[in-house]
């Protein structure tokens, strides 16, 4: 396999990123699950997806899930400390792919980056910051929640710049945009840096779930 992706830990959270993937094009075989329990991997198998049983900060674990030609790896461990070594072992056998992990707590996100990891979500303070937010507006809330769910009302998606918007200011899109991605910076809709538009630049936007194309 090559360009796949692989999902350490299929899990709750390990589940829930690959049903967000899916919903936006990625097929059942170009993904290979890696969890250390066979039941696991077994009901995976039921699903239609190809796993991998075992350890996943062993390199031959990795390898079996062919991490050297990955596209894209997901860490969805349990335990931060999991998190951050199936980071550096798949950093070391992959220097190209794209690595996003999940920690518990906040404190070990700079550690995961350190270790290769491209995005870190703290999952306990997003689930806490959902959580005070919707006591403070229930309304803004429930944006939010649509929002993370992919397929389903609203749905933030990454598109590239058109040869049409180049030179454009950024409100002049027609498409409604949170943020501008330019090399590595993100640039807030209303920085002025983010305008006129550049064809390199990519823009983060919000659309109606179904209108938007596959970003490939």
């Amino acid at each position: 396999m090559r360009d796949h992706t692989i999902i350490v830990g299929f899990g709750t959270k390990g589940r829930s990123a690959l049903q967000t993937l899916m919903a936006t094009g990625l097929r059942k075989d170009q993904v290979i699950v890696v969890d250390p329990s066979s039941k696991v991997i077994e009901s995976a198998a039921a699903e239609g997806i190809e796993g991998v049983v075992g350890d996943a900060t062993r390199s031959g674990v990795l390898l079996r899930a062919e991490v050297q030609r990955a596209r894209q790896i997901v860490i969805a461990t349990q335990r931060d400390d999991t998190a951050v070594l199936v980071t550096l072992t798949a950093r070391q056998l992959n220097r190209q792919t794209k690595i996003v992990a999940a920690v518990r707590e906040e404190e070990n996100g700079p550690l995961l980056r350190q270790s290769g990891a491209d995005t870190v979500i703290t999952s306990a303070s997003a689930a806490g910051r959902l959580l005070g937010l919707s006591v403070l507006s229930p309304s803004a809330g429930a944006v939010m929640e649509d929002l993370i769910h992919q397929g389903s009302g609203l749905d933030l998606v990454e598109r590239p710049v058109i040869k049409a918007e180049v030179g454009r200011d950024v409100r002049d899109t027609g498409d409604l945009v949170v943020s501008v991605l330019r090399g590595h910076r993100l640039i807030g809709y209303d920085d002025p840096a983010a305008s006129p538009l550049q064809l390199t630049d990519r823009l983060i936007t919000i659309v109606r779930a179904g209108s938007a194309e596959g970003d490939g």
